[in-house]
């Protein structure tokens, strides 16, 4: 069933409300007149309060649908926050991932060291040392080098942790579970993670590259001795001569001392080829290198000169006994037999002197001096040793 509504009454002017509130006399038209008066006062509070129920609810419609907007402008900012907080997560979740399969597979031992205990180690760092990564994680960081490197292992974790360096590469012996011991290459730093400070490490096993490191050393220096050693007499050579004998003329003029060279020479050692052959002549050379090396000293220079001739420096030894200790090598070579029976034959050597600073002061002047005395000695008539004339 319907509810037939009232037509809505026209609002009054306001000339009209006035009139209506204004208080009638009798001579406005008695009883009658005053009780319509009333009738249009009270009509009148009627639309009053409509018209105000009206405003009221279209303030409140008005305030509700704002509302909404902003809940509704609020959810949208939530939902859309929301799914940025499950993209970075999920992003999140993708780089640890990725960082943990990198960090297991790495072909570097990783640690994490706090308070100078450790805290993390990858299954590289495990597999260094032999253990399993559980047990790493209950040992002292030093505890893993050899006894003599613990301080260098406990002093560059103590920089790090002070803040004295902020890197710190180094290479100490480590100790493995079973005792063994490695070579281990260390670069470090410190890290300041959530108000924590942590050292990382970054650790290899170079035990192998170590070795090899060294043989390589090893045949470098063979090979440079190679290369400074004459090959037959195992005399330095001439280059030896040239890379040292001129160190130590720098070093007599600074030290005001004498340096004595005697160049020697086999006596008709062509002959000897010519005759005998060559498997002779390397014999006698052979033995003469021998002889020579006997009479030196470790500081003196003897080296093959070329061909049959021989070059030796004396550092501060004076000419009368560089005389007389080459006189005792020119006895001792003139006393060797060499063949045998009715094939022995011997062979002597002629010498030159020359003193430094009497007889030169330079390389080429020392050996040019020599070499006139041994020149002497020969037109002497060989087997001779002669001083040059200049001093």
């Amino acid at each position: 069933m319907s509810t037939r509504r009232s037509p809505a009454l026209p609002s009054p002017s306001r000339r009209t409300r006035d009139l209506a509130r204004r208080p009638l006399t009798d001579s406005d038209g008695g009883a009658e007149v005053r009780r319509l008066n009333e009738v249009i006062r009270a009509l009148m509070d009627r639309v009053e309060r409509s018209t105000s129920a009206q405003q009221s609810a279209f303030g409140a419609f008005e305030t509700t649908i704002m509302l909404e907007n902003q809940v509704r402008r609020r959810t949208t900012e939530l939902e859309a926050a929301l799914g940025d907080n499950e993209r970075i997560t999920r992003a999140l979740r993708e780089s640890e991932a990725k960082f943990h399969a990198l960090v297991s597979q790495s072909l570097v031992g990783i640690s994490l060291i706090e308070d100078g205990r450790i805290v993390y180690t990858n299954a590289k760092f495990a597999e260094i040392f032999g253990y399993d990564e559980q047990e790493t994680q209950v040992l002292q960081p030093v505890n893993l080098a050899a006894l003599h490197d613990r301080p260098l292992v406990a002093e560059n974790i103590r920089k790090r942790s002070a803040g004295e360096v902020d890197h710190v590469s180094y290479v100490f012996r480590g100790v493995r579970k079973d005792g063994a011991e490695i070579d281990v290459d260390c670069h470090g730093n410190a890290m300041h993670i959530g108000g924590r400070m942590l050292l990382c490490s970054l650790i290899m096993d170079v035990t192998e590259r170590t070795r090899v490191e060294q043989e390589v050393a090893v045949l470098q220096e063979r090979l440079q001795e190679q290369a400074t050693r004459d090959a037959l007499t195992g005399l330095h050579n001439r280059r030896y001569l040239e890379e040292s004998f001129g160190r130590e003329l720098r070093r007599a003029e600074r030290a005001g001392l004498s340096v004595s060279v005697v160049l020697g020479d086999l006596d008709w050692f062509k002959a000897v080829n010519d005759q005998r052959g060559h498997v002779a002549g390397d014999h006698v050379l052979r033995a003469f290198g021998t002889l020579i090396a006997s009479h030196v000293r470790e500081s003196d220079i003897a080296c093959r000169f070329g061909g049959e001739e021989f070059l030796l420096v004396f550092p501060g030894m004076s000419a009368r006994t560089v005389m007389d200790r080459t006189e005792q090598l020119r006895e001792r070579m003139a006393g060797m037999t060499f063949g045998a029976g009715a094939d022995s034959f011997t062979v002597t050597a002629s010498f030159g002197v020359a003193v430094y600073p009497r007889s030169g002061r330079s390389v080429d002047t020392l050996v040019a001096a020599a070499d006139s005395a041994l020149y002497a000695a020969k037109a002497a008539g060989r087997n001779q040793v002669s001083l040059h004339p200049a001093t």
